[in-house]
């Protein structure tokens, strides 16, 4: 009320525009998965995931953000379990890339031969036979990479 007693309104107007909580807490989780995923990964497969746009912000944001940055696995025991996973699915396109993060952790040629076959017994023969290429291409490609001089 004013001093007449008529009713004023006031609106509160900010003086500076803030971002909600929940958009601060989405920024958080995207850096986090950023710089997880850049410890399992490399740049370039970073840059591959950025530029699906929103997807990609999606998969940074939950896959490594929240999933990648749990205790109870290693980085060993997830790209175990990726590689298993999408050799079952079939899912060859992700494959290399996930290959390459199970060796970066430690894992070796003769274990992923035996998840790949263990896995061909159980989801088939023929994405365990794709798996086994991609595992040889990617060991050939880090073979080269390792003839080069650095340059």
């Amino acid at each position: 009320m004013d001093r007449d007693g008529s009713l004023v309104l006031r609106a509160k107007v900010p003086t500076a525009l803030h971002r909600s909580a929940s958009v601060q807490r989405m920024d958080e989780r995207y850096e986090r998965g950023r710089q997880r995923f850049l410890e399992v990964h490399d740049e370039k497969a970073l840059r591959s995931v950025e530029g699906l746009g929103e997807l990609g912000e999606q998969i940074v944001t939950y896959v490594y953000g929240d999933l990648y940055t749990r205790s109870a696995l290693t980085d060993r025991d997830r790209e175990l379990g990726a590689v298993v996973a999408l050799t079952a699915l079939g899912r060859s396109s992700q494959l290399p890339q996930h290959v390459r993060a199970a060796l970066k952790a430690g894992l070796t040629e003769a274990e992923l031969r035996e998840a790949i076959m263990l896995t061909g017994s159980i989801a088939g023969f023929p994405p365990a036979m794709n798996a086994t290429s991609t595992l040889t291409s990617v060991l050939a490609e880090r073979s080269r990479d390792a003839d080069e001089p650095p340059g």
